[in-house]
């Protein structure tokens, strides 16, 4: 089986977790003997092979430096203003001849069974790219990871409306529609926005075995409260910092980038740092009792908290999105978003869990998102591919 991706980005260009979940995907179906090919947007024009994967990077000036510039491995000025952004999305929505052709001319060329966008494909001429693919008898799938589809960032959402009607209409070029959440993808049914085939859930995985947490591994544990993502009031960082007042000897550490001011007060409570390659991250991840994800707008998924748990640590979220699916709907470990008090109370409880209750919790949980591993996750995809061609 052929498969033809198109996303924004991919790596090592790193927005997110989408990002890490399309490259999994990618690379975990080349490794079962899928012909995977990857067409992105990239600062010059190359292409290369990357375990298994052939990555076709495009550089098309603004475009191209827009997306990059919010990568967190990249350094440059993103040169979109509000304008552009205005301008740009109508092909998004709309059939724009152009934008079809050049589509249509790239999936001629590659003859793959079948195409899925991975990532929004935003301002990319998204409506074009279905509907060359639908044209063409070729099966076209995406994949929702995020709300771009449901929500407009800027303008304060005054057409959103509008945006969710294209979006609807577009979908009937949709042969599958996946999400990383029931959350997910129920909201975007509801919506009207759907596979006409099928529609499939497949949960975001990690692609490494958890850690068998012993005696020795706890020597390592710190007093320590772990934060990684964009600091930013949406995630839920001030919650976080007011839950952790009065824990006296119990440290916070914010991974991340975009820090407001006024958010960390300066007692020495709270550190700082910038983001880090992920077996770094995972080192503070086994040393720290907990990691939190305290969002308070709604996450699509919460693989952070996966990847905590995978790594001996135990992960405490809101009620926001899809985090509630991933640590099973377990009220000692999910609180009220916003709710401090609550959060506190399960940092407190964590931290008050002799070595042998905090192991058994780890395993517990461990087993709760064992389902949510690599084999499982590239079965799921190479399933929901067949299924489009059968």
């Amino acid at each position: 089986m052929k498969i033809l991706i198109f996303a924004e980005t991919y790596y090592p260009d790193i927005k997110g977790g989408g990002e890490f979940s399309t490259k999994q995907m990618a690379q975990g179906l080349a490794g079962k003997g899928h012909e995977v090919v990857v067409r992105c947007l990239g600062m010059e024009n190359k292409a290369e092979k990357i375990n298994g994967v052939v990555v076709k990077r495009r550089y098309s000036g603004p475009l191209s430096e827009h997306f990059i510039a919010n990568t967190k491995n990249n350094r440059i000025k993103d040169p979109f203003k509000p304008t552009d952004k205005i301008v740009r999305k109508r092909r998004d929505l709309y059939y724009e001849r152009k934008w079809y052709e050049a589509y249509r001319s790239v999936i001629m060329k590659e003859k793959p069974d079948i195409v899925h966008t991975a990532s929004p494909m935003t301002y990319l001429g998204r409506y074009n790219l279905w509907k060359a693919a639908f044209d063409l008898g070729i099966p076209v799938s995406h994949v929702c990871r995020g709300h771009s589809l449901l929500e407009l960032k800027f303008l304060g959402g005054i057409f959103d409306r509008y945006n969710v009607r294209r979006n609807a209409a577009a979908s009937s070029y949709l042969t599958a529609l996946a999400a990383p959440s029931y959350y997910m993808l129920e909201r975007h049914n509801r919506a009207g926005i759907r596979g006409q085939c099928f529609n499939d859930v497949i949960y975001n995985a990690v692609d490494f075995q958890p850690v068998s947490l012993s005696e020795d591994g706890m020597e390592q544990k710190e007093d320590l409260i772990l934060y990684a993502g964009e600091i930013k009031k949406e995630k839920g960082i001030d919650t976080l910092i007011r839950a952790m007042e009065g824990l006296e000897g119990v440290r916070l550490l914010l991974i991340g980038k975009e820090m407001p001011e006024g958010f960390v007060k300066k007692d020495g409570k709270a550190r700082v740092l910038d983001w880090m390659d992920r077996e770094e991250l995972y080192t503070y991840m086994k040393k720290a009792k907990a990691v939190v994800l305290p969002s308070e707008w709604n996450e699509p998924f919460g693989r952070i908290l996966i990847e905590a748990v995978f790594n001996g640590s135990l992960g405490i979220g809101s009620d926001k999105g899809g985090i509630p699916e991933v640590l099973d709907h377990n009220k000692d470990y999910i609180f009220k978003s916003g709710d401090a008090c609550a959060l506190k109370s399960r940092i407190v409880r964590v931290l008050g869990m002799s070595d042998h209750e905090y192991m058994e919790e780890v395993k517990k949980l461990q087993k709760t998102v064992a389902g949510i591993a690599d084999e499982a996750y590239i079965d799921s995809w190479e399933r929901f591919f067949m299924q489009q061609i059968q």
